[in-house]
């Protein structure tokens, strides 16, 4: 059952990240700061399920 919640969280956070990459285009200000969150729960999306995955 972890391993389900983990990859749907892993997918949610996917998600999220990929309109953080869109929506910071379209704010007035910070929008590197906007885009960094993106890449950086980018990151966390990937490296989430390799380490819940990867234990036995």
């Amino acid at each position: 059952m972890g391993r389900v919640i983990a990859a749907f969280f892993s997918i949610l956070l996917l998600l999220v990240s990929m309109y953080l990459f869109g929506f910071a285009f379209q704010v007035d200000s910070g929008q590197a700061f906007v885009f960094m969150a993106g890449v950086l729960l980018m990151s966390l999306s990937f490296f989430l399920p390799i380490h819940v995955f990867g234990k036995k």
